[in-house]
């Protein structure tokens, strides 16, 4: 699988959120520790429908699959 490096994008390296350049504490889990390639993603647009929200016990976001 490629590495995927996005210059307006960076991911919360605690919970996978994909989160725009500018924030500096993941709205998510509080962390300020972030990545910049990830690779995969998984948009969650309803929770309490969705099977892989529930196993992966994720809120509605833009989730990364695959960290670098």
């Amino acid at each position: 699988m490629p590495k995927k490096k996005t210059i307006n994008r960076k991911v919360c390296r605690n919970c996978k959120a994909i989160l725009p350049y500018n924030v500096v504490k993941c709205p998510y889990c509080g962390s300020s520790d972030f990545v910049e390639e990830y690779a995969g993603f998984v948009i969650i647009i309803n929770s309490e429908k969705s099977q892989i929200a529930r196993e992966k016990n994720l809120k509605e976001g833009i989730w990364a699959i695959k960290l670098f």
